[in-house]
């Protein structure tokens, strides 16, 4: 990966004509990544051209086109593009590359209707409409991969400016197929210790993921049996550790939060879920 060459904004904008003209139908992408923060003017070249479709229908064209423009399908890749779960990845023979993605990046983090109404209309190439995503969730979905280069790119856009209370939304609201929170939690404490930068939603964000940690584990316990608060508190002190008086505050806080609920049984409380993930 390391012979790819990077490209700069003119080359970049050429690129996209030229796709949007062999293109036979309107195809919307959102830009992420290097790509973006190019053509916004944060970088001056990038490797990474990272493509978001929000229609099936819309990649499979896509795909198709750049086949008749003479890309190729990489279909053994890295491990670090496994990890991305990127839908397709096209390159053609001098070494451009498009990263393409159906709806989700990273195996499962999604491109929400928030992420879309924040996107910037870039431009439209004959019949590729680019759009730019906000640098909020750019941020957010360097934020929760392992690529070193990521975090250097995560600077530069803190740098510019970001609101943290967006990024700390999107990644709370996100649907939990990961423990987000936990992930860009590890970026943040490497951008406190490489650049001296200090986060201000790192707090609530170890919080929410201790919260969800908390929630698959109960739930787990509970859909195997352990209904009431002594066989929960018993379950949770022989797997983990931890003792009653902590399980019980727990149990408190996911009622409160609507993730269990109770009934009265007997002097404790009989508890159930509808979460079975």
């Amino acid at each position: 990966m390391s012979g790819r060459r990077a490209f700069d904004e003119r080359q970049l904008t050429g690129w996209l004509e030229r796709i949007g003209r062999a293109l036979k139908r309107k195809v919307t992408a959102y830009l992420i990544g290097g790509c973006a923060m190019v053509l916004r003017g944060q970088k001056l070249a990038t490797k990474d051209v990272d493509l978001v479709l929000a229609s099936a229908e819309e990649l499979k064209h896509l795909v198709e086109t750049l086949k008749a423009m003479d890309f190729h399908e990489i279909v053994r890749l890295p491990e670090e593009y496994k990890r991305l779960g990127a839908s397709a990845i096209m390159r053609d023979g001098g070494g451009f590359q498009l990263d393409l993605f159906h709806r989700q990046v990273c195996r499962g983090l999604e491109l929400t209707e928030r992420m879309e109404r924040r996107a910037l209309a870039f431009k439209d190439f004959n019949n590729l409409e680019i759009r730019l995503m906000s640098a909020e969730d750019i941020f957010l979905l360097k934020g929760v991969t392992e690529r070193q280069a990521d975090l250097e790119d995560m600077r530069i856009l803190l740098e510019r400016g970001l609101d943290w209370n967006i990024i700390k939304q999107e990644c709370l609201l996100q649907e939990k197929r990961r423990i987000w929170e936990d992930l860009l939690v590890n970026n943040l404490i490497k951008l406190k210790e490489r650049y001296g930068i200090e986060s201000p939603i790192t707090k609530d964000l170890i919080e929410s993921a201790d919260l969800e940690v908390a929630k698959r584990a109960f739930t787990k316990i509970i859909l195997e049996g352990n209904e009431t608060s002594a066989q929960i508190a018993n379950a949770v002190k022989e797997r983990y550790g931890y003792s009653e008086s902590w399980t019980r505050a727990v149990l408190g806080e996911l009622t409160q939060k609507g993730v269990l609920s109770r009934v009265r049984a007997g002097r404790g409380y009989r508890y159930s879920t509808k979460d079975r993930k």
